[in-house]
């Protein structure tokens, strides 16, 4: 029987391995010396990926809520276990505009530190990849926080809302143009790719002009023998152009909040504000439009509004 030599056992091969292995060794020890060694490198520095955002931070998302279905449950949809549920990262691509009215009539009942308290408490809600932008109106429209990520901002906010004070009459046409304009800019410039844009007033007035100024009184009613309020048309943001509507045509959901008294003309005001609010605020009402008799309920609105304003489902 024919006998031969194997040459490609493990003692004829071991070259070969040995070859591979230092293959190895050397790919290994060259991505170890490029990688700069023990040296950490820092990902947001100067010798960190150029094309990537920094690692994860926490502290730039929302907390995971659940959105309970609008509208409730009816029928055998009561049964929970027949519910569906959205679990959402409250903030991530959700962008704020706020604005706010801070005119004389805000300091009656303490509306104004009630709606102070309830602005702190929402904006603890927000994600830094939150946007956020504050307008207020009272006799001028002012841009306090311009659109910007909340991140950015987040120590400035806190103190903007501080530093609030009532005085002066109510520019509602003024303030709605302002932050429509603002509104129109980032959107058109694409500067929040992806994000879901909402407005949130918040009013107890209607729309003033002094006395003394020209003005178009659609309602009038004495607040003492010296003073006449006066719904002024040339302050309603739905006339000669209704401004909300070209807000809403950008895709923006509004969300209207009355504050209303019982011991001054706001009384008497009152139908010619909720209709104004009910206009201009977005459909349908039962989520868009909120009333709050002295602000008292102010911090349970907002938070409603808030997980409006973070379902998906409340941004088509």
């Amino acid at each position: 029987m024919a006998s031969g030599k194997v040459t490609n056992g493990p003692q004829g091969g071991g070259g070969g391995y040995l070859y591979v292995i230092l293959i190895m060794v050397f790919v290994i020890a060259i991505g170890y010396i490029l990688s700069g060694g023990n040296i950490p490198v820092d990902p947001t520095g100067p010798d960190g990926p150029p094309t990537l955002e920094p690692y994860f931070d926490a502290s730039d998302y929302g907390e995971q809520k659940i959105i309970l279905p609008t509208g409730g449950s009816t029928g055998s949809r009561q049964n929970l276990q027949l519910e569906t549920f959205n679990v959402n990262v409250c903030g991530q691509k959700t962008a704020v505009a706020f604005l706010i009215d801070i005119s004389g009539s805000m300091e009656d009942d303490g509306k104004l530190a009630k709606e102070k308290e309830a602005l702190q408490q929402f904006i603890k809600q927000l994600a830094g990849k939150s946007v956020i932008g504050m307008y207020t109106f009272s006799k001028s429209a002012m841009e306090e926080i311009p659109l910007s990520f909340y991140k950015d901002v987040k120590t400035e906010v806190p103190e903007v809302i501080n530093s609030f004070k009532a005085d002066g009459e109510t520019r509602t046409r003024n303030g709605f143009a302002l932050v429509g304009n603002s509104l129109a800019n980032a959107i058109r410039d694409n500067k929040y790719p992806g994000y879901h844009y909402s407005l949130v007033l918040l009013t107890d007035g209607v729309p003033e002009v002094p006395p003394g100024q020209p003005r178009t009184c659609i309602a009038e009613f004495k607040e003492s023998q010296d003073d006449t309020r006066c719904f002024a048309k040339e302050q309603d943001p739905r006339v000669p152009t209704d401004l909300s509507a070209e807000i809403k045509g950008l895709g923006v959901q509004i969300y209207s909040i009355g504050i209303f008294s019982q011991t001054t003309t706001d009384k008497q005001f009152y139908p010619y504000l909720s209709k104004l609010l009910k206009d201009v605020s977005s459909q349908p009402q039962a989520t868009h439009y909120y009333e709050s008799v002295k602000g008292d309920n102010l911090k349970q609105i907002l938070d409603t509004v808030i997980n409006n304003v973070c379902d998906p489902l409340g941004q088509s």
